[in-house]
């Protein structure tokens, strides 16, 4: 099983570098037209989704295999659980209020896309990210696994880097 969880680690890496590869070069103005012409945005659509794909199915298939325990407690299950919950309502609020299309990123090889700053977004620039932050590091503490504590926190982490690189072009 430690297998798993290492090669399910490397992923959850390579695919945040990939997606934030894309992004970087975008934001130099290196458009990733130059290299693939017209079928750039299903270039990065395709590699980031198997990415994704890949990640999310080595993480579910982690889940069924014995895990090292953090603790016991009860109240930090329940805790997990309610975070859980909360950061699915932030995720899916976020979504509803973007829209699935600029959720999925489907456009952000487009110009002028006029930036959302109403509602939730008036408060909380990456909702859908915290949501996800939320939901993952809930599932943690519900489970008590330290792998899935372990891939909640490097998510985090990774994705700093990967939502500064994002809010870059709305300080424009």
């Amino acid at each position: 099983m430690s297998q798993i969880f290492i090669v399910t680690i490397i992923f959850v890496w390579l695919t945040i570098s990939v997606e934030s590869a894309s992004l970087i070069l975008q934001l130099k103005g290196k458009k990733l037209s130059r290299w693939f012409g017209p079928k750039a945005f299903a270039f990065h659509a395709i590699t980031t989704g198997l990415f994704w794909i890949i990640t999310f199915s080595l993480i579910v298939v982690l889940q069924f295999g014995r895990h090292p325990f953090f603790h016991q407690i009860a109240a930090l299950k329940y805790g997990g659980l309610i975070l859980s919950v909360c950061g699915l309502i932030l995720a899916s609020w976020g979504l509803k209020l973007l829209g699935l299309k600029r959720s999925l990123c489907l456009n952000f090889f487009e110009e002028n896309i006029p930036v959302v700053n109403n509602s939730l977004y008036r408060f909380i620039k990456n909702p859908e990210d915290y949501g996800l932050w939320m939901i993952l590091g809930g599932f943690a503490l519900f489970t008590c696994s330290s792998y899935n504590l372990i891939i909640a926190v490097e998510f985090m982490v990774i994705m700093i880097p990967h939502i500064i690189l994002e809010s870059q072009p709305l300080k424009k």
